[in-house]
């Protein structure tokens, strides 16, 4: 009970979100986008998948034995509540100055945010790489200097990571970094690196005993060369002719977005005939992925200002305010940032070669799936989401916000050496606290950053970002340490020994040389001296 009282602020936080969960839980089934059928095929099947890593359907694979995607998405909630707790005990441990209900309000948009509740209850990836990500920061923060025990275990979290959404390998020298920066141990260093290392290594090779070739996934040149699709100048660059057949066919300005270059029908992907398209992993076949690559590379080199600033436009995106549909005034089914308001089945082509979409399902449920919900919950869940989220434009202001606060408070900290002052107003930020703070800050920047220059904008590349941009502003901003009172004691007296030998001496005080001369030639007592 006492511990309730003490964090009374976060506790109504907390039961408000637990609230908000059990309502989705009541009201809706778990909920279903494109994506969600291929990791459901590939756990039921289990292979590592040459579209993206394996590791969201291996985390399916181990709760298939309880028969329930409900269950799936209840662990997913719990993820997403034990990522708020991590928010709101980082606040609270490394961040001195940040009160009780400060550290609860930090916390407050990774529990309450409608969008973040509604992809804890979607079969997707994302908040598991969220909960994995955020558990190795945490792990990493908790100390000043993390031991060889954290260093491993944030090092096996990252890899997992990085197996569940492949954009978390530009995290791997993020980490290292960040211990190079706390000058920790070189044992500590080449344990974090190999406890990455490892699991990876394991992946890759039994990606090559599948596949033929190491690696973690087979798309990456796909991927690039779909994100160059909006602005390729083929015309201008003149490719290769086995390049050239890559080519987009419209005219620039009726290009759609990335994505829809590789999923689309017409997609150029398919019209190679040396590599007929069966399935969607046949896309990122090795030699479709070798020759897009090429492409993609050429007119980077060859358009570099037109690839930045398609990068560019991606990434105002995300001062966008809405991040999805209104679910009260538009049709949702699935397949939307929305929670569903009409009911009705799901597709069942073959995604993952050997069974259909509806047959994976089934075998994973024990029993019929379908797009369901129960009123009046569903309802309640809907008009929630219409109203509280963090609109893109607020998101975006709030990373702009913390990244400038922390450059302020890296200057303030580089003058604070170069000017040494006798009294200060306000102390400089603790260098402790500023290192601390780089690590979610980088990797906040990164999450937003990396996919919009690899793959295309989507509103929910930039969930896992949300919790370090709060942890980063609680480090930054409320971080400078109280000196304690026997600190100060020990000062006071430091100081008064220091007058004492410099009234002893004859020498005047520092700063005050006027008064200094007064004493003397008055016989006064010099001003800062003890009278013994």
């Amino acid at each position: 009970m006492r511990l309730l009282a003490r964090h009374r602020s976060f506790g109504a936080v907390l039961l408000m979100a637990i609230v908000l969960r059990a309502l989705t839980m009541a009201g809706y089934a778990p909920l279903w986008f494109d994506d969600a059928f291929e990791y459901v095929g590939v756990a039921r099947r289990m292979q590592p998948y040459a579209v993206r890593p394996s590791g969201y359907s291996i985390f399916l694979r181990s709760l298939e034995p309880l028969r329930a995607f409900a269950a799936v998405a209840l662990v997913q909630h719990l993820m997403g509540l034990a990522i708020g707790v991590m928010v709101y005990l980082l606040a609270r441990r490394r961040a001195a100055l940040l009160p009780r209900l400060g550290a609860a309000l930090i916390a407050a948009p990774v529990l309450l945010d409608a969008y973040l509740i509604f992809f804890e209850h979607a079969i997707l990836s994302d908040v598991l790489f969220a909960f994995l990500v955020m558990s190795a920061v945490t792990l990493l923060l908790w100390n000043g200097k993390p031991s060889i025990v954290q260093v491993c275990a944030a090092g096996v979290l990252l890899a997992f990571a990085v197996l569940t959404r492949s954009i978390g390998l530009a995290l791997i020298p993020l980490v290292l970094g960040f211990l190079l920066l706390l000058r920790c141990r070189l044992r500590n260093l080449l344990a974090a690196a190999t406890a990455v290392v490892l699991p990876l290594a394991g992946y890759a090779a039994w990606y090559q005993a599948h596949h033929g070739i190491p690696g973690l996934n087979g798309g990456s040149g796909v991927w690039l060369w779909a994100r160059t699709m909006p602005f390729i100048h083929c015309e201008r660059i003149r490719p290769p002719a086995d390049e050239a057949a890559l080519c987009p066919a419209q005219p620039r300005h009726l290009r759609p977005a990335s994505p829809y270059f590789i999923w689309s029908d017409w997609s150029p992907l398919r019209g190679i005939p040396e590599y007929p398209i069966t399935t969607r992993a046949d896309l990122f076949h090795p030699g479709i992925d070798r020759l897009a690559g090429r492409l993609a590379r050429r007119a980077i080199l060859e358009q570099p200002l037109d690839y930045a600033a398609t990068v560019a436009f991606d990434l105002s995106r995300t001062f966008g305010w809405r991040r999805g549909p209104n679910p009260l005034s538009t049709r949702i089914t699935y397949n939307r940032y929305g929670f569903p308001n009409v009911r009705g089945p799901l597709p069942d082509d073959v995604r993952i070669a050997g069974a259909t979409v509806r047959q994976d399902l089934e075998a994973y449920e024990g029993g019929p799936v379908a797009i369901g919900f129960t009123e009046p919950f569903a309802s309640i869940m809907r008009a929630y989401q219409a109203f509280v989220y963090v609109p893109g434009a607020v998101f975006g202001g709030f990373a702009v916000l913390v990244t400038l606060l922390y450059g302020r408070a890296c200057l303030s900290r580089v003058r604070g050496k170069q000017v040494k002052q006798v009294k200060q107003v306000k102390r400089p930020a603790d260098v402790k606290a500023l290192k601390a703070a780089a690590l979610p800050l980088a990797v906040g920047v990164v999450l937003i950053a990396a996919p919009a220059a690899v793959t295309a904008y989507d509103s929910r590349y930039w969930l896992p970002a949300v919790p370090m941009f709060c942890v980063a502003l609680a480090l930054t901003r409320w971080s400078h340490e109280r000196p304690s009172a026997e600190a100060e004691g020990r000062s006071g007296a430091a100081e008064g020994r220091s007058g004492a030998a410099e009234g002893r001496s004859g020498a005047p005080p520092l700063g005050e040389p006027s008064e200094a001369r007064r004493g003397e030639r008055g016989g006064g007592t010099l001003p800062g001296v003890a009278v013994e």
